[in-house]
């Protein structure tokens, strides 16, 4: 992975409940994770996205970061896993 370089990743979902999803907050792992989701509620049946943006700064090897996803959901809390290389 290159020093001082902006990496993204897309997570695609698609809401198979029978409510509206309204994702509460999402929380990357540390301050070079920034995760951006929907603020509007997904009917069900429809699709949304959740993006991560990764800066590693002065990392150079592999990163695992995680994204815990509050929302409406049964569990509550869930965890998106995206591994930079």
């Amino acid at each position: 992975m290159k020093q001082d370089t902006k990496n993204k990743y897309v997570f695609v979902f698609t809401n198979t409940g029978k409510e509206p999803l309204i994702i509460e907050s999402a929380t990357g792992s540390c301050g070079c994770t920034v995760p951006s989701y929907p603020k509007a509620p997904i009917a069900p049946g429809a699709t949304g996205q959740t993006e991560v943006e990764y800066s590693p700064g002065k990392q150079e090897n592999a990163q695992q970061k995680t994204v815990k996803v509050v929302a409406n959901t049964e569990p509550k809390e869930t965890e998106l896993r995206s591994r930079y290389s």
